[in-house]
C-alpha cells in the first residue's frame, strides 16, 4: 500500500522476502504453543484445565483450520494477490490470540485454534508460491531455508514467552503478528500477480522495487512465459493434465508428507510431555531444542544454494531417520524390558537433538522451496492449496493419535513413524525427484515436461 513512498534498491527482494518468512514465524508460535502452554494448563495456574482427549483436539484442530483453508486462499491470492492475502491471514491470527488471551471456555479455545489452523494453511499455501515469484533463483533456496528457520524462532519465541503467568503469555505472543501486519502495508506484490491481471505498469514498477531496475526486453521475455502457463486455465484438473504438473505435484506431495511424519508438529505439540526430566527439565528440553532447530537451520540456509536440494534432502531425511529409530529402541527397552532406563534419561534428548540437526539440512525447507519452485503460474495456487492439505492431514493424524498409540501399542511406535518415514524417502528423492538449484521458473518447467535443460553458468 505505502511502498511507493520509498525503495531500498536492489536488496527489496531481501526485504519482502524477510518479510514473508516471518509469516512461518507466527505460524511456528501457533505449532508451539501447546508445548509452551501445557505445563501452566495441567498445574492450573492457566486458570483451566484440559482432559487428555481435550488436550489432543485442542492440538488437532488447528490442523483441520490448517486442511480447510488452503483451497480458498489459493483462490484469494490469485484474486487479490499474494500480499493482501496474508495482510487478511494475518488480521485471523491476530484474533486468534485474542480469543485465546480474554476466554478460557473449551469452546473458544477450539475456536481460537481453529483460527491460527486458518492462518498456518494461509502461510504455507500463499508464501512458497510469493517467495517463488519475488526472489531471483540464487537466493530462493537460501530464503526457503530461512521460512524454515522462522518456524523454530517462532517456536522458541513461545518458549521463552511462557515463563510468565498465562495472559501476559498470550498478549506477548500477539505483538509478532502485530508487527507483520504493518510490515505488509510498505512492500509491493508479486510481479506475476500483476502479469496474471495485464498490469503490466504495475509489474514494471514491482520489480524495479524488488530488484532495482527492469529493463523492457526483461519484463517482455517474463511476460510472455507467464502468458504461455496462463494459456491452460488454472483448474485442478489442470494439475494433472500435463506430465510437468503430474510429477511435479508427486513431488511436492510426497515430500510435505514425509516433512510432517517425520516429526516436526509432533515434537512442537509433545516434547514437554514425551522427554523425560534428566539433565534439564521437560520444558527446558523443548527450550534447548528449539535453539539447535535455529542455530542448525541458519546454518543450513548458508550452504542451501551451495548442494544440490537432492543431496542436502537425502543427508537430511538418512540422518533423521537413524536418529528417530534410535530413540524408538530406547523407548521401547523402558516399556517392553527389564533393561533399567532410568541412568539413560537423557538419551531421548540427545536422540532429539541428533535428529534436529540433520532434520535442520534439508526437510525442514526443501519440501517448501520445492513447492515454490515446480507449480506453473496457472495452476501454482491450486498446487500449494493440495500440499498444505496434505502436510496437515498427516500431521494432524501424528498429534491427534499420539496418546492413542500410547496406550494401545506404546510410545515407541510413534518414534517409529518419524524414523521410518524419511528413511524411505531417501529412495523416492533419489529415483524421483528433480533438482532445482540454481534454475529459473521457466526453467524448471522445461525440465519437468522432458525437454533438455542448459543452467546457464554464472562468471562471478
Amino acid at each position: 500500500m505505502f511502498h511507493n513512498s520509498f525503495s531500498v534498491g536492489p536488496y527489496g527482494q531481501w526485504v519482502v522476502a524477510i518479510m514473508a518468512t516471518i509469516c512461518s514465524l507466527t505460524s511456528g508460535q501457533f505449532y508451539a504453543w501447546p508445548a509452551a502452554a501445557l505445563p501452566q494448563i495441567l498445574d492450573g495456574s492457566a486458570g483451566f484445565s484440559l482432559s487428555d482427549n481435550e488436550s489432543a483436539w485442542m492440538i488437532t484442530i488447528t490442523f483441520l483450520g490448517n486442511i480447510l483453508s488452503p483451497i480458498p486462499s489459493g483462490a484469494l491470492m490469485d484474486r487479490i494477490g499474494r500480499r493482501n492475502t496474508l495482510s487478511l491471514g494475518i488480521l485471523v491470527a491476530i484474533t486468534s490470540w485474542l480469543i485465546l488471551a480474554f476466554l478460557t471456555d473449551i469452546v473458544s479455545i477450539f475456536i481460537a485454534r481453529f483460527l491460527s489452523g486458518v492462518w498456518g494453511g494461509i502461510v504455507y499455501t500463499v508464501v512458497p508460491a510469493f517467495l517463488g515469484e519475488v526472489v531471483d533463483p540464487k537466493i530462493r533456496g537460501s530464503m526457503g531455508a530461512v521460512f524454515g528457520v522462522m518456524l523454530y524462532v517462532g517456536a522458541l519465541y513461545e518458549s521463552l514467552a511462557s515463563n510468565v503467568t498465562y495472559q501476559l503469555f498470550i498478549f506477548i505472543s500477539m505483538i509478532p503478528p502485530v508487527i507483520l501486519f504493518v510490515g505488509f502495508l510498505f512492500i509491493p506484490e508479486s510481479p506475476y500477480y500483476y502479469l496474471r491481471k495485464q498490469k503490466r505498469e504495475k509489474a514494471k514498477n514491482s520489480i524495479i522495487w524488488l530488484k532495482g531496475s527492469c529493463s523492457d526486453e526483461d519484463l517482455d521475455n517474463l511476460q510472455q512465459k507467464v502468458q504461455q502457463q496462463l494459456e491452460t486455465k488454472g483448474t485442478f484438473c489442470d494439475i494433472f493434465r500435463t506430465k510437468a504438473g503430474r510429477k511435479a505435484f508427486i513431488i511436492v506431495e510426497v515430500l510435505q508428507a514425509v516433512q510432517r511424519c517425520a516429526g516436526v508438529t509432533f515434537l512442537f505439540a509433545y516434547t514437554t510431555v514425551v522427554v523425560p526430566t534428566s539433565w534439564l527439565s521437560p520444558q527446558n528440553s523443548f527450550l534447548l531444542l528449539t535453539v539447535v532447530w535455529i542455530v542448525c537451520s541458519l546454518l543450513s540456509s548458508t550452504i542451501m544454494d551451495k548442494f544440490g536440494r537432492k543431496t542436502l534432502l537425502s543427508i537430511s531425511c538418512l540422518g533423521s531417520g537413524l536418529a528417530m529409530c534410535s530413540a524408538a529402541v530406547w523407548y521401547y527397552l523402558r516399556e517392553f524390558s527389564t533393561i533399567d532406563t532410568s541412568t539413560t534419561n537423557y538419551m531421548p534428548l540427545l536422540f532429539l537433538i541428533i535428529s534436529g540437526i540433520f532434520y535442520s539440512m534439508g526437510i525442514v525447507s526443501i519440501p517448501t522451496i520445492v513447492q515454490s519452485e515446480l507449480f506453473p503460474v496457472n495452476v501454482k495456487s491450486k498446487g500449494s492449496a493440495l500440499a498444505c492439505i496434505t502436510a496437515n492431514i498427516f500431521s494432524g493424524i501424528s498429534t491427534r493419535f499420539f496418546f492413542d498409540i500410547n496406550n494401545a501399542i506404546g510410545v515407541y511406535f510413534n518414534f517409529v513413524i518419524m524414523g521410518v518415514s524419511p528413511l524411505i524417502c531417501v529412495v523416492f528423492i533419489l529415483t524421483v525427484m528433480v533438482e532445482t538449484k540454481g534454475k529459473s521458473l521457466e526453467m524448471i518447467q522445461d525440465m519437468l515436461n522432458g525437454h533438455k535443460v542448459v543452467t546457464p553458468i554464472v562468471v562471478t
